[in-house]
């Protein structure tokens, strides 16, 4: 992983601009000034995931608890992080990328004292869901 710096942000925005990247994470300028500005602040730990020295995606945490938004979030201790992650290249999309990307980044926020770890996909977002059964995720209930 690495730490996301100005120099990826032209490729976060390609990325983020993608279809299949669009149709669940919204407009690519919007959360490209909140991943932007997340980092910048601290709320967000944002990284650029490889395979191979390759960049392949982006994956994130940050502390539900934090936002009263969250209806989800609301009972969560402050110590809990959430995972967002996209693959951003459409060609490497289904090959498992995601998976491997979450079980390596969830073991760094184990390593850093996370009891527990989650991640909110859209529950109409198919193959995320089983990406992230399929990396130890289990569902806690559907907003």
């Amino acid at each position: 992983f690495e730490r996301v710096a100005d120099r990826h942000l032209p490729m976060l925005l390609a990325w983020l601009s993608e279809p299949h990247v669009r149709q669940w994470w919204g407009d690519p300028e919007v959360e490209l000034g909140l991943i932007r500005d997340g980092c910048e602040s601290g709320e967000v730990d944002g990284f650029v995931s490889h395979v191979a020295d390759e960049p392949v995606g982006y994956i994130q945490s940050w502390i539900p608890s934090h936002y009263d938004e969250e209806p989800w979030a609301k009972d969560l201790s402050a110590d809990t992080p959430g995972v967002d992650i996209f693959v951003g290249r459409p060609e490497l999309t289904g090959k498992g990328i995601a998976t491997l990307a979450l079980r390596a980044f969830a073991a760094r926020l184990f390593e850093k004292g996370a009891r527990r770890i989650v991640i909110d996909p859209d529950a109409g977002n198919r193959r995320a869901v089983r990406a992230y059964a399929k990396a130890g995720f289990v569902p806690f209930g559907e907003w």
